[in-house]
This record gives structure tokens, C-alpha cells and sequence, in this order.
């Protein structure tokens, strides 16, 4: 039987076979090493612009920021003249005080000093009617109609019964100082207590409406409000615009024939007109999952409109951009996967 034997041509098409096969099955791993490129970008803060409002109606009494502060979270930016608030607080603040005494004074029950004047008061009745009694005593011993009249006779017995009642109250009195307020007077004074609390936490929210504090730590933009200025919800507008400036962060804008050679955490370098001399360091923070239109102006070599939005976090220790500055990125190499 004869062998048969292999040609160099047919050689040839087996490897470049081998070749074409293995660019299709890994094509984004040869395209993704060993590559750089450039990018457009501008500088922005650490998340969306914020438009701060209000949720008061009333009027500008002092603006204390303008554009370009930096403000901590918390801070004081615009303030409202809320007067006929102020005092609505401190009123509901004395009837929670009133309250609170109530309560206290329900739950404590009698103090000792009361205790002592209502057993100072038994002991008193309880003299009386000893006396009372001792008199009836004496009285009956006696001969009704020559010693004694009959009508003294029932003065004196009136009195012992007079005395004799007074004492029972005096310990009744006693006993109740004694055992405190009753369950149900206590669960009213508290709950007068937790009502006036409620009715000046939401006068207090009221009033707290009326100063505008920045919610996180930023960079004012723009301040629209001014003093003397009125507010109203029915005409809701934004009093300032603020950002977070820190970290920045850079997005740029990758054609999709560079879109290849990005991956999370690649390095970069940003240059700026504005600062010549200065290349800041940045890594890849997020890369957007959808193709946009651009919105910088396209390059002189730029194919297409469309972009995908990639974020970059600059390196700490650079140079304060502003946002909204135009920048150019310049993409490492993607790091090779091993």
C-alpha cells in the first residue's frame, strides 16, 4: 500500500487554518493586550449634580454660601425667615414641660411631707373623737330631764358621730397618699405627656424646613437665592446647585474602536490644557454597559458619534481641576490575564 506524503503547501494551509481558528475563539484577548490609545473627557465631581431646594414657604433672611464654597455635610447654606414657627415651638415646648409635671407628678405619687401632714390629721381627728366620745359617756351617765336636758343630750351624741366620721376620712385621706395615684391617672398624664412631645417634634421639623443644610460634603455651583427673596411650594425652585468634589473623577469618552482595549481597573494618564506640566494619575472606576452620543466635541480622527462613557477616579495629591474641564486620557495597557 502506498503512503502518502505531505506537501509543504499543504502544511501551509494547515497552519494558517490553526491561525484563522484561533482568532476567532480569543479575539478580544489579542486585541485587549498591548494596546493604548487616547481619549476625550471632562472633569466631574463624585456624583450628581444636587439641586437643593426647600420645603418651606416663607422668606430669604441670609445666604451664607456663594458659588465655588466647599461645604461640609450639615453645614448652614440658606436660611428662612420662620418667626411665627419659632413661637409656635416654644409654646409647644412649655406645654410638654406642663405635661412632664403632670406625668411626674402622677407616677411619684404623694410626697413624703404630704404623708406626714395626713397622718398629723388622723392623729388630730383621732383626739376629737375620743373627746366627743368620752363626753357622750359622761353625758348618758347623767339623768335625762334633771341633770340634763334631752336636747344636750343629742348635741353631744350628734358630735361623737360628727368626730367619729372625721377621723374615717382623716385615714381614708391617708391611705390613698399612702398607695399613690391610681394606674388610670398615670396612663392619661403619660399620654398628655407623649402628645405634646409629638405635637413639638413636628413643629421643630417645621422649623428645622426653614434652614437649608448641605447633604454631603461639596463644591457649590451656583446660588440662585438671595435675602428678602419669597418661597413657595407652590412654585418649587432650586435655591443652589453642589456637587461632591472628592474623589473627582474624569469621564471620558472611547470610540467603540478603542472600546477593545478597556477593562476595570486600568491605568491612565489625564492631561489638561489648563496645567501643562501636570499628568495626573487616574484607574478605571466603571465602564457604562450602553453605547451614548458623544457630547464633547469630536476629534479631528474621530469615526464615530457614538461613545461608551467610561469613569476614571483620579489619584489623590494632583492638582484641584475644576469640573467641567476638558481633558485628555491617555489608556494604559489593559494588564495581560495569566
Amino acid at each position: 500500500m502506498r503512503q502518502r506524503q505531505t506537501t509543504p503547501t499543504a502544511v501551509a494551509k494547515l497552519l494558517g487554518a490553526a491561525v484563522a481558528i484561533a482568532a476567532v475563539v480569543c479575539p478580544i484577548t489579542v486585541l485587549a493586550q498591548g494596546a493604548s490609545f487616547v481619549a476625550a473627557g471632562r472633569v466631574e465631581g463624585a456624583g450628581p449634580t444636587l439641586s437643593i431646594g426647600t420645603a418651606a414657604t416663607g422668606t430669604v433672611s441670609e445666604v451664607l454660601v456663594r458659588e465655588g464654597s466647599r461645604v461640609r455635610a450639615g453645614e448652614l447654606l440658606v436660611k428662612l425667615d420662620c418667626k411665627p414657627i419659632e413661637a409656635e415651638v416654644r409654646v409647644r415646648d412649655n406645654e410638654l414641660n406642663a405635661a412632664q409635671a403632670v406625668y411626674d407628678r402622677s407616677r411619684n405619687g404623694s410626697r413624703p411631707d404630704e404623708i406626714a401632714v395626713g397622718e398629723a390629721v388622723v392623729g388630730y381627728s383621732a383626739a376629737r373623737a375620743d373627746e366627743a366620745q368620752k363626753t357622750l359617756q359622761r353625758t348618758e351617765q347623767m339623768r335625762e330631764g334633771v341633770s340634763v336636758t334631752v336636747a344636750h343630750v343629742l348635741e353631744v351624741q350628734r358630735d361623737a358621730r360628727i368626730a367619729a366620721a372625721q377621723l374615717a376620712e382623716a385615714h381614708a385621706k391617708l391611705s390613698l397618699l399612702k398607695v399613690g395615684s391610681r394606674e388610670e391617672d398615670v396612663r392619661w398624664a403619660e399620654a398628655r405627656r407623649n402628645e405634646a412631645a409629638a405635637q413639638l417634634d413636628a413643629q421643630r421639623a417645621n422649623l428645622d424646613r426653614c434652614s437649608v443644610r448641605a447633604p454631603v460634603d461639596g463644591l457649590v455651583l451656583d446660588v440662585s437665592a438671595s435675602a428678602g427673596q419669597f418661597l413657595s411650594l407652590a412654585v418649587p425652585e432650586p435655591l443652589l446647585h453642589m456637587v461632591r468634589d472628592d474623589p473627582l473623577r474624569v469621564r471620558a469618552e472611547v470610540e467603540l474602536r478603542d472600546f477593545p482595549h478597556v477593562c476595570s481597573g486600568q491605568s491612565a494618564t489625564v492631561n489638561a490644557e489648563a496645567f501643562p506640566n501636570a499628568q495626573i494619575r487616574a484607574q478605571v472606576a466603571s465602564i457604562s454597559p450602553m453605547v451614548t452620543p458623544r457630547l464633547t466635541a469630536p476629534a479631528a480622527d474621530a469615526r464615530s458619534k457614538d461613545i461608551v462613557a467610561v469613569t476614571l477616579e483620579l489619584a489623590r495629591g494632583g492638582p484641584v481641576l475644576p469640573i467641567g474641564l476638558p481633558v485628555t486620557v491617555r489608556f494604559e495597557p489593559c494588564p495581560s490575564k495569566t
